[in-house]
């Protein structure tokens, strides 16, 4: 039990309560991955936090991982096309991965559309997408020889 709590402060204390994670990948790109339940209030922030961090690292491209997102309401899945909207505003490209089939119905109903956005189905797709934007490759160690 001592240990669910202590992960439990970690994640609190690093996120400032804000159901984020976000980490420099490559030069060029950032990881954001969001979990829990979202809310209007709680989007503001991932909004600074992911604007600010691509600003200070001066990326092109950010990942936006939803694939641990328990629950969005409509306005939550409209905050989400305002992220996109900034990034693309400051010259990042967006590629949002993870959406499941039970957020993809609520942004549907809700008429948000991503279509603007590149949307892959995973992290490992997304991963591949961003080094191709960026014109890299990863390959065997046994290729270089």
């Amino acid at each position: 039990m001592y240990g669910i709590s202590k992960v439990a402060l970690s994640r609190k204390q690093i996120g400032g309560e804000v159901p984020m994670v976000a980490t420099e990948i490559t030069q060029e790109c950032i990881y954001s991955g969001l979990f829990g339940s979202l809310d209007s209030s709680r989007m503001g922030i991932i909004l600074e936090k992911i604007t600010d961090l691509a600003d200070r690292k001066q990326i092109s491209l950010v990942i936006i991982d939803l694939g641990n997102v328990e629950a969005i309401d409509s306005s939550v899945a409209g905050h989400l096309v305002k992220l996109g909207d900034v990034l693309k505003l400051v010259g990042v490209t967006p590629i949002f991965c993870g959406i499941s089939a039970q957020l993809a119905k609520t942004m549907v109903t809700a008429g948000v559309n991503l279509g603007y956005y590149i949307t892959v189905r995973d992290l490992k797709s997304a991963l591949k997408k961003s080094l191709e934007l960026t014109n890299k490759l990863i390959v065997s160690s046994d290729e270089i020889s």
